[in-house]
This record gives structure tokens, sequence and C-alpha cells, in this order.
């Protein structure tokens, strides 16, 4: 859930950020990449992040969708970017687990980029939708659901590699089910399709559940968080329902091409 105290001082990113170079003397728009499909939690922290930047030699900022491949397409085109006047917002997950999965990527976490600031932290959310019957209550009804459903256990993610996918393996892990990951190209997608009953459930940073949950359209059966949340006071943490082990989160951060930096230690 984004809040005001999550959401840390724009502010700070902006002064971060005016050590980006300037090449024309009049104000020109700053691009902001997100890896992911428009209408998730990704493009709702960038567009809220550009809401509230002010910045004397920026006279716009953009938030432009590269979704695919788990998020990595934003972040090679922000790494390959040489304007000046690019940066990434992404879930530090992209840039901190996706070395340890995946054999070779197309940059370099440490050396190819410069982080700015951390903008928000949010927890997860274990969905599910008209595929499951209402009899579903908690995720150990869900699981024992799974186990005598199993061609249709099945979890949507923002992509392979992504918190979410972890937080839905260690679930199947945990409870013995054989759940079947769905990654998409974001985590509005992923949802879209457990409301049309392609797919059982997802996992998604709780922002982007919330909304769908209240209107009845998906049932939000856990949240990672320690505590639970007062805009879904009614919804057990992963731990009240017996899975503690899920308990999890994610942050997202602002970051910027190494290459265009004069020095990160200027942050």
């Amino acid at each position: 859930m984004i809040t005001r105290r999550q959401l840390i001082a724009a502010g700070a990113a902006t002064a971060a950020l005016g050590a980006l170079p300037v090449r024309a003397q009049s104000p020109q728009p700053l691009r902001v990449i997100i890896g992911f499909a428009p209408g998730g939690s990704a493009d709702v922290i960038a567009r809220h992040f550009g809401a509230h930047a002010k910045m004397d030699e920026v006279s716009a900022v953009i938030v432009e969708s590269r979704p695919g491949a788990g998020g990595r397409i934003a972040v090679e085109a922000v790494r390959n970017s040489n304007d000046g006047r690019t940066v990434l917002v992404t879930p530090g997950s992209i840039l901190s687990i996706y070395p340890h999965v995946y054999d070779k990527l197309p940059y370099d976490s440490v050396k190819d980029f410069d982080p700015v600031t951390p903008l928000a932290f949010v927890p997860f959310s274990l969905s599910v939708g008209p595929m499951v019957p209402e009899r579903v209550k908690t995720l150990k009804d869900f699981a024992q659901w799974c186990k005598e459903n199993p061609g249709d256990a099945s979890y949507g993610s923002p992509g392979g590699g992504t918190t979410p996918h972890f937080v839905g393996a260690m679930f199947g892990q945990t409870t013995g089910i054989n759940y079947q990951h769905v990654p998409y190209r974001g985590g509005a997608p992923a949802l879209q399709d457990v409301m049309a009953g392609q797919i059982a459930s997802s996992v998604n940073v709780v922002s982007e559940a919330m909304q769908l949950a209240r209107a009845g359209k998906v049932r939000v059966l856990a949240v990672t968080s320690a505590q639970r949340l007062a805009q879904l006071p009614d919804v057990p943490t992963v731990a009240e329902a017996g899975f503690a082990d899920l308990q999890s989160d994610e942050w997202f951060g602002l970051f910027a091409p190494a290459a265009r930096r004069p020095s990160a230690s200027r942050l």
C-alpha cells in the first residue's frame, strides 16, 4: 500500500536528480521508464513521483512503459540511454535478485546504475477469482482446493524471478502443491485473467488488488505484511493464516544510469 510515509519524499529524489547533466539551456522532459504494463504498481509509483517532483531544469516528467522479460527490457533501455534525462523506477528485486536467478543479464546492477532514492515499500496479496469456489475462504482452504484440482492450481505474477513469483513458489513448497506459475507483463494483466477465470489466483503488490477486492471482483485471501492493513482490515496476514514464512514486501527505487552521472558519491 502506498502512503505519504512510504512514498519517500520526492523532494529527496529531486535533489539527487539535480546531478544529471543538462544539455540544453531550456527545461527538458525527464523520462521515467518502468518495466511493467500500465496500471500496475510501478506505473502508479512512477506517476506519483512525477506529480510531486519539482526540478527547475525539468519541464515535465514522462512515464514510459517498456514491459516484458520480467522488467529487464526497461532496465536495459535505461542502461543504454545517453540523453542524460532517462531514469528507471523499478522493484528492487529486478536489480538485487535477478543476478542470482539468470545466468546472463545484459546489465550489471552495481556497475551500470546509481541508486537515487527509495520510493515506496509495499506488501503483497494472494488473490483468487471466479475459478475458485466461494467456499474457499482462507489460504488453507485454497491449498486444499489446489490439491483437489491440480490442473487448475495456478498463479500469475509480474514475471519470472520477481518477488511475487517466489512468494507463490514458497506457498506451493510449503503446502506441497504443484502451484503452477504463469508469468505476465505486469501485475495488472495477471489480475485481469484472474477476474476472467483464466487462472485461479495471482500474487500482486497489494495496491493492485485492493480496489478489485473492494468491488468484489477478486477475493484477497491474505496479505504478506507483518500486520493487517487498515485498507483491508478483514484480510488476515499470512502469519495469521498459518504461513508465517511467506511474510514479505517489496521496495521500489529510482535509479539513474551510472554512465550519465558525474559521481554516485554526490547522492
